[in-house]
C-alpha cells in the first residue's frame, strides 16, 4: 500500500495532489475565460484577447514582485569567505586586511596582548555606543544587524571546515569597510509635535545620492574568533557552565569576507520584461486588427 502512496520519493498527497489542484485550476479558471471569448468572438481572437490578459496581469503582477521582493526570488544576500588567517593578520594577502592588520598591533599597550586589546577597545565601544575605527576600518559592535549574519555565516564556516567544534571558540571582535555611505545621525522630525527639521536636508541627499548611485561598492568584513581555554569549556555535572576565556596560546583566526548582494529581484524582473514584450505585441496585434476590420466595414459600406 505504501508504494502507491510514495512515487519514487515523492508524497502523494502533497506533490501529487498539489499539482492536480494546480492544473485543474489552470483548466477551469483560464480554460472558461477562453471558451467564453472564443464562443463569442471566434476562436483566434479569443485566444489573442486571453492571452493578452493573461501577460498583461503577469507584467502588473511582476512590477509589485520587483518592487517589494516578494513572489519568485532569486539568490538573497549573504557573506562569502574570501580568506581565513590564522596568527598573524598582516601576512594576509587582502591588501586591506593586512593593513587592519598593523593597525590592531597599535592596540597593544604596556604589556597587554593583542587580543586584550582588541577585547578592551570593544567592549569600551559599547558601553559608548560608537564604533572603533581602525586603519579605515569600523568596527561592528553587537548593534550591528550585519554583525549577526557575518558572525553566523563565519560560524558555519569554521564548523564546515572542521576548524573549531561547536562552543569552543570566542568572538573576538568584527570590523567592516566599503558598502554604501551610511545614513547621517542627523535627527529629522517632522512629523512630531516638537518638530526638528535640522537634520532633514542631510538626510534627503543621502537618500539621493544612494538612489542614484549605480553600483554598489565592494563590502568587506573581517571577523575575528579565537579558541577558548579547555578549563572553561569543561562543565561538570549539575553546575552552571563556566565562563569561557580566551586560550592565549592558540592563534586568532580572522575569516575575510565580502558581501553577496544576491539577485533577490532578478527573476520577477525577467518575468516583467519579458511579459511586458509579449503583452505590448499581443496589444499591437490586436489594435492592427481592429483598424484592418475597421478599414474592410469602410470599403464595404462605400461599395454597398
Amino acid at each position: 500500500m505504501s508504494a502507491f502512496i510514495t512515487i519514487n520519493g515523492l508524497d502523494f498527497g502533497v506533490f501529487i495532489r498539489g499539482l492536480l489542484v494546480v492544473g485543474v485550476g489552470v483548466v477551469v479558471l483560464m480554460g472558461s475565460v477562453f471558451l467564453l471569448l472564443a464562443t463569442n468572438t471566434g476562436f483566434r481572437t479569443g485566444m489573442f484577447l486571453a492571452l493578452t490578459g493573461l501577460f498583461g496581469w503577469m507584467f502588473s503582477m511582476g512590477i509589485i514582485w520587483t518592487i517589494y521582493g516578494i513572489g519568485l526570488q532569486g539568490r538573497l544576500p549573504s557573506w562569502k569567505v574570501m580568506e581565513m588567517n590564522r596568527g598573524d593578520l598582516t601576512a594576509a594577502q587582502f591588501e586591506q586586511a593586512a593593513s587592519l592588520g598593523q593597525g590592531l598591533t597599535e592596540l597593544e599597550a604596556g604589556g597587554a596582548t593583542p587580543t586584550d586589546g582588541l577585547v578592551e577597545a570593544f567592549k569600551a565601544a559599547e558601553e559608548a555606543g560608537k564604533a572603533p575605527e581602525v586603519a579605515g576600518w569600523t568596527g561592528m559592535l553587537a548593534s550591528n544587524r550585519s554583525r549577526g549574519e557575518a558572525q553566523a555565516a563565519v560560524d558555519a564556516f569554521l564548523l564546515s571546515h572542521k576548524e573549531f567544534t561547536a562552543g569552543s571558540y570566542i568572538p573576538v571582535g568584527a570590523f567592516e569597510i566599503g558598502g554604501k555611505e551610511r545614513r547621517p545621525d542627523a535627527v529629522c522630525k517632522p512629523r512630531i509635535v516638537n518638530a526638528d527639521f535640522s537634520g532633514c536636508p542631510e538626510r534627503a541627499w543621502h537618500r539621493i545620492k544612494i538612489a542614484f548611485t549605480p553600483r554598489h561598492p565592494a563590502h568587506y568584513s573581517a571577523i575575528m574568533v579565537q579558541g577558548a581555554t579547555p578549563q572553561s569549556l569543561n562543565v561538570r555535572p549539575g553546575e552552571a557552565p563556566p565562563a569561557k576565556v580566551i586560550d592565549e596560546t592558540q592563534p586568532m583566526y580572522t575569516v575575510i569576507m565580502v558581501r553577496d548582494l544576491g539577485s533577490k529581484r532578478v527573476p520577477p524582473a525577467n518575468i516583467t520584461i519579458g511579459s511586458g514584450i509579449i503583452f505590448a505585441a499581443l496589444a499591437w496585434r490586436l489594435h492592427r486588427r481592429d483598424k484592418q476590420e475597421a478599414e474592410n466595414r469602410a470599403a464595404y459600406a462605400a461599395a454597398s
